[in-house]
């Protein structure tokens, strides 16, 4: 009988144990996702993750605080922007729970009137949904010689995700 007491006892404290376990891989998942967006940045790229503290400057206009903000800047690489000046490729990504993208999508829709720093949707993944904006992607310059600056950075990050269309 005490055989028995412990026996149950102990496959109680191995199911929770490999609960916790998968919990914390969940959680490692989640992060190794992030940092795979630093990862296939092509050469001369600089990525940052950041996952609090987010300055609204990086954030679409009138949209809700993303999980994480990934930002991109390519600092061996300058283009001449529209007022002249040279400044440098650069891309924010801002990443959602995947669950808010049918609300997301209705938000990006409703903000399309507004001209300037308006969310955009960029892609998704299984667990998030990404947006940017239009003054996120090389400071707001759209020339041919602003885009070939940044293409190769697009090319790498939509390897990794998906891109819909939701017009």
């Amino acid at each position: 009988m005490k055989t028995n007491i412990y026996s149950n006892l102990l496959f109680l404290i191995a199911i929770i144990l490999i609960a916790s376990c998968t919990k914390k891989n969940d959680d490692q998942a989640k992060i190794i996702d992030l940092e795979d967006f630093c990862a296939i940045t092509p050469d001369g790229w600089e990525c940052e993750v950041v996952t609090s503290n987010f300055s609204l400057s990086n954030i679409p206009a009138k949209t809700e605080t993303p999980i994480a903000i990934v930002k991109y800047i390519n600092l061996n690489v300058t283009f001449t922007r529209y007022d002249n000046a040279k400044i440098n490729p650069s891309l924010k990504l801002d990443f959602y729970p995947i669950e808010k993208k049918d609300a997301l999508i209705e938000f990006i829709k409703s903000q399309q009137l507004y001209s300037w720093c308006i969310p955009m949707y960029y892609g998704e993944t299984k667990d998030y949904f990404i947006l940017t904006s239009p003054c996120f992607i090389n400071g707001g310059a759209f020339t041919d010689e602003a885009n070939d600056c940044i293409s190769d950075l697009h090319e790498a990050i939509k390897s990794i995700i998906m891109v819909n269309d939701y017009k």
